[in-house]
């Protein structure tokens, strides 16, 4: 890259940002969201709040915070960023993707967890199971959304569910898939 194209990334970046500033309520909130984007994509070694949040100057529990409680509109964030794919990588040979991934948990406090089949180790243990939409073209791939399944126990319990942040409003539909074990 060129200097000048190193000195336009920056402009860039904060016009991309600008995209998604009526996600936010407030001033604080979009002003947090560059911080964590720029911390994405720097060379902090590891992407995690407290990392990104003392490489740029940010008392790390307010980026923490910001992740965990701040008010900002996530359907728009995700409509905003499928609006910018169909825009720019759309494919004559593009294909949608639908995965189900599961991570084995030991505990029975981590939204979603439960003994349910895990295919990712091919068999019913206690684990979350995530279900991601994703687009592929020869040349690009993307997730464009993801939901975190709940067995019926966690979406029939709105206390269990507000202990974990999980929304309060929720529904159980039955997975069609029959594991052998």
């Amino acid at each position: 890259m060129s200097l000048q194209e190193i000195k336009n990334l920056g402009r860039l970046i904060m016009a991309f940002l600008g995209l998604f500033a009526d996600c936010f309520v407030g001033v604080s909130g979009r002003r947090l969201f560059a911080v964590y984007v720029k911390g994405q994509l720097s060379d902090v070694q590891r992407k995690n709040c407290e990392a990104i949040a003392i490489r740029f100057s940010v008392v790390p529990r307010t980026l923490q915070r910001f992740l965990e409680s701040i008010k900002w509109n996530e359907e728009l964030v995700r409509d905003r960023c499928i609006e910018l794919v169909a825009k720019y990588h759309a494919h004559s040979e593009a294909i949608g993707l639908i995965d189900e991934s599961g991570m084995t948990k030991s505990g029975k406090c981590t939204s979603g967890v439960g003994r349910q089949y895990n295919g990712n180790r091919g068999k019913i243990e206690n684990c979350t199971v995530g279900v991601h939409l994703g687009y592929a073209t020869p040349k690009f791939k993307t997730i464009l959304d993801s939901r975190l399944y709940l067995p019926e126990d966690w979406a029939n319990d709105p206390v269990r569910r507000k202990k974990t942040t999980f929304p309060t409003i929720s529904s159980f539909k039955p997975s069609n898939r029959s594991p052998s074990t």
